[in-house]
């Protein structure tokens, strides 16, 4: 978009070029993806490449790639790197942001380090440490940074029986229990968010059942599923999450709204006075509760979304992927109020691509590939090497 190819002599656009151009730049990245495909039909992880080939689209001498891989599997990251490492030969210069620790010291020459919106430092990378990194990201030590202490898990708050959609997933079935936080790993389209959307009535499902607290429930709309006590954190915060024009206050409450109704009229009091009261809470870093929240970070984002979703007062908190594109820092944070929820009887469904925050953060792992449920683990016998196994259909 911006540099299309016209016919000679012509205000009119040659799609024909256009389109061999595409596949001649998808062809030399590696990228498997039909140029005429409609974006809103791609993945959000083909959308993430087809980005990044636009940008390198620009043959610039320089190239600025924000969170790059936030989205996209551990083979296309693979496949990225293998990229940058071509540009790099043949003269472009990368600048690349990211919060995720082994990619800077898998692909950096040099680190700058920024916190508060304030220059830190810079470091060559065989001057660097994994924890050095943390402390000038953070400003402090983060060794307990997954630790979540000793939690008593009770008996079954959910339990779905062989749940099914047709094309997208089939015979789900698992328990939750109370206080647990249950992890859901797997490969990125391995159907981990269509799973969860199915149970919170986002999809429809086929079949199956789904009962909490030993009750059978039927849940057709995500209004069920609140009404169920049940919250869903989405994957993307920004398309599916966030009212981006609407102030901070307006996303914290919109989802409890009814509960701050007077009558006819919202009462602004108790709203303000809840609102002070989540910001406080999540360490939630904002000009003022006015502020509109597209200006936030990402962390401070995921913070409201979390308080939204906390305000409808739940039993059941669906979190997918919550620390995506998001800071050491607040990574802690997030997983500080995780650990806070789950010590108050709060059961947790956690869906993540990091392996690390799967082991550390979750009692028992479930692993999906293709729709299935291809193994479980309890977190104490599980490794990367056998979740990874297992989400590949090994």
């Amino acid at each position: 978009l911006g540099k299309e190819i016209m016919r000679n002599n012509s205000n009119f656009i040659n799609q024909k070029a256009m389109i061999e151009s595409a596949n001649l730049l998808f062809k030399k990245l590696k990228i498997d993806i039909n140029p005429t495909t409609v974006m809103s039909d791609l993945s959000i992880a083909q959308t993430q490449m087809v980005e990044i080939a636009k940008a390198i689209s620009y043959n610039a001498d320089l190239i600025i790639m924000d969170e790059p891989t936030s989205a996209i599997t551990e083979n296309e990251v693979k496949h990225l790197f293998e990229i940058i490492q071509m540009l790099k030969s043949e003269g472009v210069t990368v600048i690349y942001i990211t919060h995720k620790m082994d990619e800077v010291f898998k692909i950096s020459d040099e680190v700058t380090v920024f916190r508060d919106g304030c220059f830190i430092g810079t470091e060559k990378i065989e001057d660097m440490t994994n924890e050095k990194l943390i402390f000038m990201m953070v400003g402090r030590e983060l060794e307990k940074m997954y630790s979540k202490g000793k939690v008593h898990i009770g008996e079954p708050i959910l339990s779905v029986k062989n749940l099914c959609k047709e094309g997208e997933f089939e015979n789900i079935t698992f328990d939750l229990k109370k206080g647990q936080i249950l992890g859901i790993a797997g490969l990125m389209g391995a159907g981990r968010s269509e799973i969860m959307e199915g149970l919170f009535g986002v999809r429809k499902i086929d079949s199956g059942e789904i009962y909490i607290k030993n009750k059978m429930v039927k849940i057709n709309s995500p209004h069920d599923a609140i009404k169920n006590k049940m919250a869903l954190l989405s994957e993307d915060r920004k398309l599916s999450g966030l009212f981006l024009i609407l102030s901070v206050t307006e996303n914290i409450i919109i989802a409890a709204i009814n509960n701050y109704k007077n009558r006819f009229f919202l009462n602004k009091k108790e709203i303000n006075k809840e609102c002070d009261k989540q910001i406080l809470n999540h360490n939630i870093k904002t000009p003022g509760k006015s502020q509109i929240i597209q200006y936030l970070s990402g962390g401070n984002q995921q913070k409201v979304l979390i308080s939204r979703w906390l305000l409808t007062r739940p039993d059941i908190l669906i979190l997918d992927e919550p620390t995506r594109g998001i800071d050491v820092g607040a990574k802690s944070e997030i997983y500080k109020v995780m650990k806070n929820l789950v010590q108050k009887g709060i059961s947790i469904i956690l869906i993540s691509s990091e392996l690390p925050e799967i082991l550390h953060m979750s009692d028992h792992i479930l692993v999906i590939h293709d729709g299935k449920i291809a193994g479980e683990f309890e977190s104490e016998n599980a490794t990367q090497e056998a979740i990874l196994n297992c989400a590949s259909g090994n």
